[in-house]
């Protein structure tokens, strides 16, 4: 389709490559940014740090002079070298080293950095063949139960790259978040809905085709700055291969072989472009993702995998393999899990016992059910959210009741739109003990349509105490050993790339008490 450098780069014209530059010297420079632009430019993508410790951290980039190329426009190994500062004029550097970018994994680097100290901002950046990177800055986390006082962390999710630019992150970034979480959907592997800018691809099925798609959107000026801004936690949705895929099970029977490579070329893609540990380098079409996150004493973090490894949705039709409305006795099969069993095996021993005074699921989609009926005003479950997996829910409320942690938060997105709602026992009765309290995140840019549809369900829901969904945004948490704090954060508009944000609710979770008050 490309077939010059300068055809590739005109083909980023909606965009604003401000990190395409050449850069000799470390001169003065706002964080993510570069002074000169220029053809080739090896880090056009920026930088990423990822998963803090309280040692170290995980740093990222990827040579990419012509990033929508099908190699980015390298084919030989370059040496990067990688430097950690405690200034950022990097005159006082305090860590250093050298790796190679090769052609296998896209030219990308993934660089572990351990032996710093806990609770400290630092400085970095990757040099190779002369240039300088745009200077990222990385927090560490606290030592594992070290008193804590405060955290902010921001929380983003569903970024389709063809239905608005990635604003949310300009305010997200000016509120100085120590961390961001995404909780998935980081790309759509489809072209849909309104559009104000070309995907790279329209349906991506091939290592080429993830790849092209990963590296426009780290071009979104706004995402790129956010990278640069914070280390992040990730957990991924769907559309980071395919609509609703469950396991290797493709809403439209994507012949097994053929949905194995796709997946495999899906997660080899994330890795690439991901700021994530060495030990989540795929194998095939399995990658890990899932794992536990400190912050002292203060919080604990399960970040979960809904999608790799679990069962087939409830009751699929000839004709659509993929999420439907359904009420049959398949969803009432305990042996079915949203997490698969290895991950349980995983996740259960370890969940809600940290004694931090936060305890959170960081899980991709509304967690609580929601009660809804068919078109024929029978009851019905959404088979491709938790109501479809009930049985692993139910697991997680039990574990809730019984190890009474001090506070229980279930944090989601997917559904392009806000939630706040009580974590019940029992979801039939009204009356049934509060476990703990969930917020779901709206949309990046993904649009939604359905604020009718849901408003009509609230009635039959009195444990949803609040949704919206017409406008996009993020959310910022603030937490202390008193009080969660959640922001729903909307931005204007999703089609002028330098739209403000405002508050659109405010929330607080009192440490000890079960639900959520508006403030």
């Amino acid at each position: 389709m490309f077939n010059t450098r300068r055809q590739i780069l005109s083909g980023l014209s909606a965009l604003t490559l401000s990190a395409c530059a050449t850069a000799s010297s470390p001169a003065k420079m706002s964080l993510g940014a570069s002074p000169i632009k220029g053809l080739d430019y090896l880090f056009p993508l920026g930088v990423a740090s990822g998963d803090p410790v309280s040692d170290g951290f995980v740093l990222w980039t990827r040579l990419a002079p012509m990033p929508l190329a099908e190699d980015g426009g390298l084919s030989a190994p370059v040496n990067v070298t990688w430097q950690v500062a405690e200034d950022e004029s990097f005159a006082r550097i305090i860590k250093a080293g050298q790796t190679v970018a090769n052609k296998q994994w896209a030219h990308s680097v993934h660089v572990e950095v351990h032996g710093l100290q806990p609770l400290r901002q630092y400085y970095y950046r990757f040099i190779a063949n002369g240039q300088n990177s745009p200077t990222g800055r990385a927090k560490t986390a606290p030592m594992f139960g070290a008193p804590v006082n405060s955290l902010r962390f921001g929380i983003a999710s569903c970024q389709h790259y063809e239905q608005g630019f990635f604003n949310a992150y300009n305010d997200m970034i000016a509120q100085d978040p120590d961390l961001i979480v995404h909780l998935g959907d980081y790309i759509y592997e489809s072209s849909w809905g309104p559009q104000v800018r070309r995907q790279a691809s329209t349906e991506a099925i091939t290592l080429t085709d993830y790849r092209r798609l990963h590296a426009q959107y780290k071009t979104d000026p706004a995402l790129q700055a956010a990278h640069a801004h914070a280390p992040w936690l990730f957990i991924w949705d769907d559309h980071e291969v395919v609509n609703d895929y469950a396991n290797l099970n493709d809403e439209n029977f994507m012949p097994l072989e053929q949905m194995r490579a796709r997946r495999a070329a899906a997660y080899k893609a994330y890795y690439e472009h991901m700021p994530i540990r060495l030990r989540s380098r795929p194998h095939g079409e399995n990658m890990r993702l899932h794992d536990y996150f400190y912050y002292g004493n203060l919080m604990t973090m399960a970040l979960t995998d809904g999608r790799q490894y679990r069962d087939n949705q409830a009751c699929p039709t000839p004709e659509d393999g993929g999420a439907q409305m359904v009420n049959c006795s398949e969803l009432e099969d305990m042996s079915r899990s949203m997490f698969g069993k290895a991950q349980e095996s995983w996740l259960m021993p370890s969940f809600l016992r940290s004694g931090a005074t936060w305890e959170v699921l960081a899980q991709p989609t509304l967690f609580s059910r929601l009660y809804q009926k068919d078109r024929d005003g029978n009851p019905a479950s959404w088979s491709d959210g938790w109501d479809g997996y009930p049985a692993t829910r139910d697991m997680i409320l039990r574990a809730a009741e019984q190890r009474q942690p001090k506070n229980f938060i279930s944090i989601g997105g997917d559904m392009h739109s806000w939630w706040q709602a009580d974590l019940k026992m029992d979801y039939s009765n009204p009356q049934s003990q509060t476990v703990g309290t969930e917020f779901v995140t709206t949309s990046v840019t993904a649009h939604s349509y359905a604020y009718n549809r849901f408003t009509q369900m609230l009635p039959d829901n009195p444990h949803i105490h609040f949704f919206d969904d017409r406008k996009r945004g993020y959310s910022l948490v603030n937490v202390t050993p008193e009080n969660w704090t959640f922001e729903m954060k909307e931005v204007t508009s999703v089609y002028d790339p330098k739209a403000s944000a405002q508050t659109r609710k405010k929330f607080v979770v009192e440490s000890g008490s079960q639900g959520a008050i508006v403030v």
